[in-house]
């Protein structure tokens, strides 16, 4: 797998060390495209906590549903984890034959641990970097091509002293606590400390969030002590969710830090010193930097391409981001509907006011005394029940599925159209513009020219 002349496609995922997804949640590289000669489309899915072992980086190869090219295909590939200097780190490569909508590559990839804990090596800067190369499809050599591309996860840091005064004097019922609060002062984030009720020798440490937008923590604690030296009291991660918390055990019990009192508690006080890394979003992904080498076989001096475009989200304020996770709890929350969508199998709870802001259409339907009123119910058993839940969690959240295929797209697209919801029908038909190929090109015709014929 040393060849030169391959499909290289770079991927840096920033701020790796403090992604958010679960075990068997992937962060999906950008899509990238391959001609063989017709078209292949590509992408990268990484697992930071595995698929079947969370101290496991999994790593997989995917093919898209909605590309061109034979229903499978012989690949060689090779995935690879690279240093700052390129070299490689890590490396597993394999032949698979890949059809439409598969993954291949290594759900054991790489030691979790051994990424994170040899962070200079393998997080340069905070960066991740993976490389896949194809080299070979059907046994046949590729275009050459090198494409570089970028994830980053928006990360927030904070660094506070913490005395806890008192602190003979902690038990179970005597919390002590800290509070970050917004510029309005409201509570951001609040953390406890306190003696275990059972144990009370263990000291118990609690972090609770109160802003929607907050994913991932990571906290560095360390104890500072009578000579202003740090002492390590442990690293700690955990997921925040909006209103729960979060619990761990300190890393010293009461009686060590009582023992040791003369270094550890002037005057009583136990002084902490927190580094708080808070992960958010994603802020930014895309396609860097495309470049390539043509050996045509058409015709003299004569190669295809396609210059795409590179569409990125709008970077939203953490208030939007607040009042799009409030509405998406409101879709969910079953007991404040006062009208329902049905199909031919399922009911769907909704609320009027946001589907009249939305759509024109439901605008009409509910301001006046038609049988949907009446009834409070309806009918839309025309959609299947995929369609409704996308369509009405853009309703509420102006949001999209990033991995919605070509024919989520289309139904999506009709559903904006009859419903007269102008900024979906706009994004649907972006999609579809931008994906149009010779196998989809008759059926988005005939979509585009009945929605015309209509109008």
């Amino acid at each position: 797998m040393s060849k030169s002349d391959c499909v290289s496609f770079n991927w840096a995922v920033n701020n790796f060390r403090y992604s958010w997804q679960k075990p068997d949640e992937a962060i999906v590289s950008p899509t990238f495209f391959i001609y063989m000669p017709e078209e292949t489309k590509w992408g990268l899915r990484l697992f930071p906590r595995g698929t079947i072992d969370d101290d496991c980086i999994s790593l997989f190869l995917y093919r898209y549903r909605d590309c061109n090219g034979p229903e499978k295909i012989e690949v060689e590939y090779s995935l690879e984890m690279l240093a700052a200097d390129d070299s490689i780190l890590a490396n597993r490569s394999e032949k698979e034959v890949f059809g439409k909508d598969t993954q291949k590559g290594f759900a054991r990839y790489q030691s979790r641990k051994t990424v994170t804990t040899e962070a200079l090596k393998y997080l340069p800067r905070g960066i991740l970097t993976v490389r896949c190369r194809m080299i070979q499809f059907e046994g046949k050599s590729v275009e050459i091509r090198q494409i570089f591309a970028r994830t980053n996860i928006r990360i927030e840091n904070r660094f506070f002293l913490w005395l806890v005064e008192k602190f003979s004097s902690l038990t179970s019922d005597n919390i002590q606590s800290f509070s970050i609060k917004s510029a309005s002062q409201e509570d951001l984030i609040k953390m406890n400390i306190h003696t275990d009720k059972n144990y009370p020798d263990r000291i118990n440490f609690t972090i609770c969030s109160f802003d929607r937008c907050m994913k991932f923590a990571f906290l560095k604690i360390s104890i500072v002590d009578y000579y202003k030296k740090l002492n390590s009291a442990g690293e700690y991660e955990c997921w925040l969710i909006c209103g729960k918390c979060s619990k761990f055990q300190f890393k010293f019990t009461k009686n060590q830090l009582m023992d040791h009192r003369g270094s550890y508690l002037n005057n009583d006080v136990l002084t902490l010193k927190f580094e708080l890394t808070i992960s958010t979003e994603v802020s930014f992904q895309g396609i860097e930097i495309v470049s390539g080498v043509y050996t045509s076989n058409l015709a003299p001096n004569v190669v295809i391409e396609n210059w795409r475009k590179c569409i990125l989200e709008e970077k939203k304020s953490d208030s939007a981001c607040s009042l799009i996770t409030d509405l998406a709890d409101l879709l969910e929350d079953k007991n404040a509907f006062d009208m329902k969508l049905q199909t031919k199998t399922n009911v769907f709870p909704v609320h009027t006011l946001i589907l009249s802001a939305r759509s024109p259409v439901f605008k009409a339907m509910f301001s006046t005394e038609m049988k949907e009123r009446i009834n409070g119910c309806v009918d839309v058993s025309d959609l299947d029940d995929k369609t409704v839940i996308q369509f009405l969690v853009y309703m509420y959240t102006d949001q999209l599925d990033q991995n919605l295929e070509w024919d989520d797209v289309l139904k999506l697209y009709r559903t904006a159209d009859k419903y007269a919801v102008t900024s979906l029908k706009e994004k649907c038909s972006a999609y579809l513009k931008e994906n149009l190929n010779l196998a989809n090109a008759c059926e988005a015709w005939f979509s585009f020219d009945c929605n015309q014929t209509k109008s």
